[in-house]
């Protein structure tokens, strides 16, 4: 794993599911975890880096065909319980600047990935510490357990239940890309998987990540340490057989062709 923060990175200071199908993360459980809010609302997740950068996904930063305007955005770390004031206060910030992946196009989902720079540095705290990033040359990943986490649904149809106020974490397996596209295939779907995507979940489905979900993170655990290797990014419905959250796009290959010199 790789640190580009001033701390070591990827530590859980606590250890114990839009996610289906999870459980209730433990408070500082997974301090890198940001809640993304425009006016108020939380609407996608994210992982700090560093002091100053997190990462998300590129359809986040989209209202239709057109890039929101950075003003519009607030990143929040430290959170946990979105209906619930932390102890310590979770720290809202602005954002600076946003830079999406350079062939990343709004209401798309290929290379979806993209960095926020933060207008002030956070502050570390058992609350607050950055993610380990995949180190280059890294494996695929495929067939490790994985964690995703957020805020997001907690069932397909809000009928069942609405978004997560406590952060929600949720195992998932990491799916080779050929037997992605077999099972995406064998539902009668033409998702197309790149080389710079993922895919993770489960052939029966039962466990999975949901709307509002988008832009976490989705974790390996290395010698006690949590490395995140992709960015929760889109899929078909939640949970469903065969249809594995398709597109979660993968950190080391962004590192390489987001923002060059511009964070990580």
């Amino acid at each position: 794993m790789t640190s580009v923060a001033d701390v070591p990175c990827g530590r859980q200071w606590r250890r114990e599911g839009r996610i289906v199908g999870g459980e209730s993360a433990k408070p500082g459980e997974f301090p890198w975890m940001v809640s993304i809010t425009r006016r108020g609302g939380h609407f996608c997740g994210g992982t700090l880096v560093n002091k100053r950068w997190v990462i998300t996904a590129a359809h986040c930063m989209c209202s239709g065909p057109v890039e929101l305007p950075v003003e519009h955005i607030r990143v929040t770390v430290g959170e946990h319980d979105l209906s619930n004031r932390e102890t310590p206060p979770a720290q809202e910030l602005r954002v600076r600047r946003l830079v999406l992946h350079p062939d990343y196009q709004c209401e798309r989902f290929n290379h979806d990935i993209a960095l926020l720079e933060l207008d002030d540095a956070v502050g570390w705290s058992e609350a607050v510490w950055p993610a380990c990033l995949p180190q280059a040359g890294a494996t695929s990943f495929s067939g490790r357990e994985a964690t995703a986490a957020g805020w997001g649904w907690l069932h397909q149809t809000s009928a069942l239940g609405g978004r997560a106020d406590v952060l929600q974490k949720v195992t998932v397996l990491v799916v080779d890309n050929d037997t992605c596209r077999d099972w995406y295939k064998s539902k009668g779907k033409k998702t197309k998987i790149l080389d710079s995507q993922m895919c993770a979940g489960y052939e029966q489905g039962g466990r999975d990540s949901c709307w509002a979900d988008s832009g976490g993170p989705l974790m390996v655990g290395d010698e006690g340490l949590i490395t995140v290797v992709g960015v929760i990014s889109t899929g078909i419905g939640c949970a469903q057989p065969k249809l594995p959250v398709n597109a979660a796009s993968r950190v080391r290959t962004a590192r390489v062709r987001v923002a060059r010199s511009e964070c990580c």
